[in-house]
């Protein structure tokens, strides 16, 4: 994958730089989405494209249709600025735990069904990387293998060691 494009690893920090306004964000799912410049019309399956009207958007050459970077994608007809979709994207794939809507909500200042409903949209695309099986090394934090069998009405108390 082209580097520009790969963001396993990143920090906050260098998050923050290479995504600065919604411009950087829809120039990355642009290239992304027409990687090698891989066109084909929803509306009529042509090949072939120019620039659209709007900006990272491409226009078929056939039927004249404008098609946004984000159609057909996890960001399309959401009604936040694209920046803030990305921001929400990288605090919950970047925590352990996640992040609650309530928190989401609170920190970009977004409703917080509108935050549990993106939320969802992410989570379902992230499922999605449950397909490809684990290669290589794999370090894993906090595991618990095993253990006693519990008993009908036993109610069992794991304490943390630090």
């Amino acid at each position: 994958m082209d580097k520009k494009l790969d963001f396993r690893g990143v920090n906050e920090i260098e998050f923050h730089k290479r995504f600065k306004g919604d411009e950087d964000c829809y120039q990355y799912v642009a290239k992304i989405k027409w990687k090698d410049g891989n066109f084909l019309c929803k509306k009529c399956g042509h090949k072939k494209m120019c620039k659209g009207k709007k900006p990272f958007s491409r226009r078929c050459m056939k039927c004249k249709y404008d098609e946004s970077p984000t159609a057909g994608t996890m960001f399309d007809k959401v009604k936040f600025p694209l920046l803030i979709a990305f921001h929400l994207i990288f605090k919950i794939s970047s925590r352990k735990k996640g992040m609650s809507t309530l928190e989401l909500s609170r920190e970009f200042g977004l409703r917080q069904v509108t935050c549990w409903k993106f939320k969802q949209k992410i989570q379902q695309a992230m499922s999605s990387a449950g397909n490809y099986k684990l290669a290589g090394e794999v370090h894993v934090d906090e595991c618990l293998i095993g253990g006693g069998k519990k008993k009908e009405n036993e109610v069992v108390v794991m304490e943390r060691k630090n």
